[in-house]
Formats: structure tokens, sequence, C-alpha cells
């Protein structure tokens, strides 16, 4: 019988939580203007690749319900390397779950639009990785380990803990203009190169 463990299992202490949130909106948007937003972002930041038989897109389920409308479950796994050394990477999990959906027509400035109705969810998990291809192995090295990642690396792990946290929140940002919902940060995240929410 196979054996199920998180990717994290191998990993004592050795990554750091730096950011985990959900957005939740229940309103007329576009899936496939959603889905663009949040593929061009992930690509144009480093975290996955532009073709699309290599983005890490690991599950994808899309339900037909006859009374309750459309069920979607969306799983993307990204992990990016910030600087040009094996040492370091950012995971950013990231699972999209929408029900209710369902094909709409809404009028905006005289024009018709085709939209969708719907729930969607999106979970978003950001984490700090150190030493991720295990190069720190043996009885030795593993007592030599504790020392290096509580002493020597702790201010680094912590600058780019911080590093991965704003990215993540970016992101966050992006989706939230999109949606049309309250932003925090000063100037509006990402460009307009995917059509916003028309509203009604």
């Amino acid at each position: 019988m196979p054996k199920i463990k998180h990717r994290y299992t191998d990993f004592n202490k050795e990554y750091l939580e730096a950011a985990k949130f959900k957005l939740k909106h229940k309103d007329y948007f576009s899936w496939k203007y959603l889905y663009m937003l949040m593929h061009e972002w992930l690509v144009e930041e480093g975290y996955a690749p532009r073709e699309d038989e290599d983005f890490p897109e690991e599950f994808y389920m899309h339900r037909e319900h006859q009374k309750s409308g459309t069920e979607v479950w969306v799983y993307w796994r990204m992990t990016k390397n910030p600087v040009p050394n094996p040492f370091w990477r950012y995971d950013l999990d990231l699972d999209v779950h929408i029900v209710l959906m369902r094909d709409t027509e809404i009028m905006f400035q005289g024009k018709k639009y085709k939209v969708n109705w719907g729930e969607p969810e999106i979970k978003i998990w950001a984490k700090c990785v150190a030493d991720y291809s295990r190069s720190w192995k043996g009885p030795i090295m593993g007592k030599l380990r504790q020392i290096f990642f509580k002493r020597i690396i702790k201010r680094d792990f912590e600058m780019h803990k911080k590093e991965l946290y704003r990215e993540a929140y970016r992101l966050q940002e992006a989706i939230k203009t999109y949606f049309k919902l309250s932003t925090y940060l000063p100037e509006i995240e990402g460009q307009k190169f995917y059509e916003t929410k028309p509203v009604p």
C-alpha cells in the first residue's frame, strides 16, 4: 500500500510559513479572466513557466450539477528560486474552489457581456524553504545543521520570509482588484491586461 506523505514531511523546521490567507467572493465574475489573471501573475513573477504543459497544475476538476450549477476545483503547486542558489526556495500553494457557478449575461454601458455567477474561494499558502535539495546529510552534518539553521542563517531566513510575504500579498491584492474588493496597497497590483469584472 502506498504511503501518503506531505511534501514537507522530510523537513523538520527548515521552512517558515510566510503567509496564509483565504479570499471568498459571491457575485458576478468571469472564471476565464480570473484564471488568466492568476496564471499570468505567477508566470510574470517567475513561479511558473509560460508553456502550458510545464505549468504545475496538479489537479483540475470541473463537475456539472443539474440543480446547483458547476463546481470547480483547482490545485496549483508553485516553486521559485529567489536567488541563483540551490539553497533557498519559495513555495506557493494555491487552491481554488468554485461552487454554484452558472453562465449568465449582464448589461453594462449598453453592451451585453457573457459572465459567470458563483461563489469562488481561493486559498493561498506561502512557505520559505531552506536547503530543499537536502545537501546537509549524515550524522556529523546533521549536528552542524542545527547550529547552522538556528544561528548562522537565521537572519537570512527571516529576510526571505518577509520577501515571500510581500509577494503573496501582492497576489492577494491582484485578485482583490479583479473582484473590486477593498485593497490595502497604495497602488493597484498588476497591469490591466485582463478584462475587469463589469459592474451592473
